[in-house]
């Protein structure tokens, strides 16, 4: 059975950038920083919220994976859940990040677009109670 989802990709331009930007700014933990492969230049890098199980691997594309390199700088398919969108809109705010859509209330909950250090749009979104 599957139990849940172990990995997203983000795809990016600077490994270095974007996990500083997801571990100082989003405030994510470094599950790993490893070499993709034995004397590969880029890494395998996993970056995760404190209470999730998913991580979100921050790959650069190589040659095997050209296809997604178009993908950088575009909406991503990932939504980040959030307890206090009006905190995180502060807090963020603060620390410079660039909101591509500020927060909007829908029927199923309130959602934010910020971008991230590579021009990835991510959603932020708190459930409606």
């Amino acid at each position: 059975m599957i139990t849940h989802v172990g990995t997203v990709s983000v795809f990016v331009r600077n490994q270095d950038r974007a996990k500083t930007f997801y571990t100082d700014v989003l405030g994510m933990k470094l599950r790993m920083d490893v070499p993709l492969y034995p004397g590969a230049a880029t890494r395998w890098i996993s970056v995760v919220p404190a209470s999730a199980e998913t991580e979100i691997i921050l790959y650069l594309p190589d040659a095997n994976w050209t296809h997604y390199k178009e993908t950088i700088g575009q909406a991503q398919a990932l939504t980040l859940s959030v307890d206090d969108i009006a905190m995180t809109h502060r807090a963020l705010q603060e620390k410079g990040v660039h909101f591509v859509q500020e927060p909007k209330t829908e029927a199923w909950g309130t959602f934010a677009a910020i971008e991230d250090s590579e021009g990835n749009r991510l959603l932020l979104v708190q459930a409606a109670s």
